[in-house]
């Protein structure tokens, strides 16, 4: 028989050992039910006309942590869960209690009292029985191809280990039935995200307050961490992120900005939802003025875009202000009249000081189908006035309804040289003359892309410096150490729409390089060489000649002759 002692020890072994279980229960339940441990991976908005599955709407749960997750108390908006639990890796059915027997036997389903998605996009939002957020996702009916976006088919998370990736991380069910509730995804695939965050833009709300938005989802705690972002002149106090969306943050000063100065803002190390920090940031801020006639054009227009591309809109601010576009619209015009405006933002969006800025509902396929190493502004609109290809027009009015600029256009506005304008916008070449001029427009250069979205104009500024091309440096190594690794072909044209085409020759006459062949090149750019033949082999040691073709619309042409040295150390 054990002594009083031992059993005394015995028993309070077995009370530790009961708290260690107690506590390890307690901690898997927490880590259980981290955010975005719960993800929908299923949204089914619009399930008419029926395609292959019941006339339901429905959203598909699916836990993606390692540990059962109670369900008691959680909520999906306003809407009660029931006291349930799902397993590991399991799926589960939501969707309105009438609706339950038409999903039975596609898996386990949960009717809820209140359950209505809307067609046209919603922010879903999953919360703990404590109120924490747990995931959510802003859907939006463009995410569905136009050739389902009138019902039938399912939205499906790609990867859940991204479940922070929203647009680039969903995709269209590709099944015959339309979707796939209760079960692993047709579209499921590895897509895991590596890029950093962007700060996109910085408005100002009040004399005291700063807004950054970013083009994707944050970490909501290691982007609030103190250090990150800096004003000149100005203590941030305070910082704030915006939820569920937690992709714009709110900082919060010392001491009001001042009318009339310029600050800079900078934004370092900004963490997305998977640990991809942003690369320093600058940006120039300031208390916007109350625009005059005139300080804000019309600067270029995308009318008729590339096959899956975006039409868009970018104006201009002709002052050394900052002007807020809080309110302003942009519209179209109809029979000379303009039409249908569309709101540019209802918050204290700012133009910078001679700034410009595209206008789509996408900036993302904006900037893959226009790159450049320029910076630019870009701006996803809630929606955009519709514009005709073959006649129309686009305007620009402010916040209290007063028409700043306008400019009608037709096709054949575009250069007659080009053979196809599909994807090519029209730029504005004279800021400071009549928009709503055809002679004052002229087709973006190919040589930029065909369009120049939120920055400069290929095609402005015509007549401003010396017309004629420029070799810099005449002499460069290009053997990759960072130090003139390439030359650039810089010019300045008095005329818009000019062709041009640049080769290059070796001096015994060789044509080594077909560098630019009956392109446009606008008023002004630059044109690099990198010492490559046609081949992409690296040329000889050696000097060799740049010779440059132009000509204009009205048939005048130009040669210049240029030297450059390339050097192999």
């Amino acid at each position: 028989m054990p002594s009083k002692g031992l059993e005394k020890y015995r028993v309070r072994w077995a009370s530790l050992c009961i708290l260690v279980v107690l506590a390890g229960t307690f901690c898997n339940e927490v880590h259980a039910q981290a955010y975005n441990s719960m993800v929908i991976t299923e949204i089914m908005a619009d399930p008419t006309p029926v395609v292959g599955l019941p006339d339901a709407e429905y959203l598909e749960i699916y836990n993606r942590s390692s540990q059962s997750i109670s369900l008691k108390g959680w909520r999906l908006g306003t809407a009660l869960l029931p006291d349930s639990a799902l397993a590991p890796g399991g799926y589960a059915i939501l969707c309105a209690r009438a609706k339950v027997p038409l999903l039975t036997r596609y898996g386990r389903v949960f009717g809820l009292a209140t359950f209505s998605l809307a067609n046209t996009g919603a922010t879903l939002v999953l919360r703990n029985a404590r109120g924490e957020l747990i995931f959510s996702v802003a859907y939006k009916d463009s995410w569905w191809p136009s050739k389902q976006r009138n019902g039938g088919y399912a939205l499906e998370m790609i990867d859940p280990a991204n479940p922070c990736g929203e647009t680039d991380n969903w995709r269209v069910s590709t099944v015959p039935a339309g979707g796939t509730p209760g079960q692993p995804n047709a579209a499921a695939s590895e897509n895991p995200d590596r890029s950093a965050p962007v700060a996109d833009r910085v408005e100002i709300s009040g004399e005291s307050q700063l807004v950054v938005f970013f083009n994707e989802r944050l970490d909501s705690l290691a982007s609030i961490q103190s250090g990150l972002y800096e004003l000149k002149g100005r203590t941030i106090r305070k910082s704030s992120i915006e939820s569920p969306a937690f992709r714009s943050l709110s900082l919060f000063l010392d001491v009001p900005l001042v009318a009339g100065q310029r600050y800079e803002l900078t934004v370092k190390n900004a963490t997305d939802c998977v640990g991809n920090r942003s690369k320093e940031m600058t940006f120039a801020v300031g208390l916007p003025v109350k625009a005059d006639s005139g300080d804000v054009i019309l600067s270029e227009i995308l009318f008729d875009p590339r096959t899956g591309g975006v039409e868009f809109a970018e104006i201009h601010n002709r002052t050394q202000n900052y002007i807020s576009l809080k309110n302003w619209t942009l519209g179209n015009v109809k029979d000379g009249q303009p039409g249908s405006f569309k709101i540019i933002s209802a918050n204290d969006l700012l133009l910078a000081p001679n700034g410009f800025m595209a206008l789509s509902t996408n900036s993302k396929v904006l900037a893959e189908q226009y790159p450049t190493e320029r910076d630019r502004v870009l701006l996803t609109v809630p929606s955009m006035p519709a514009f005709v290809n073959e006649a129309g027009g686009v305007a620009l009015r402010d916040a209290n309804g007063r028409l700043f600029d306008l400019f009608e256009y037709r096709e054949n506005f575009h250069s007659p040289l080009l053979a196809d304008t599909k994807g090519v916008s029209l730029e504005r070449i004279y800021p400071e003359k009549q928009g709503n001029d055809p002679q004052n427009w002229q087709s973006a250069a190919s040589v930029v892309g065909y369009a120049t979205p939120g920055y400069a104009n290929s095609q402005g500024n015509a007549g401003q410096g010396n017309d004629g091309f420029r070799v810099e440096p005449e002499a460069f190594t290009p053997n990759g150490d960072g130090a003139d690794d390439f030359t650039t072909i810089r010019y300045t044209l008095g005329t818009p729409g000019v062709i041009a085409s640049i080769r290059i020759y070796d001096t015994q006459g060789r044509l080594v390089r077909d560098l630019v062949t009956n392109q446009t090149v606008g008023t002004g750019g630059e044109i690099r060489w990198e010492g490559t033949d046609d081949r992409g082999e690296s040329v000889r040691t050696g000097y060799y000649l740049v010779l440059i073709d132009s000509f204009d619309n009205s048939g005048n042409s130009q040669q210049f002759k240029k030297k450059v040295v390339v050097v192999h150390p």
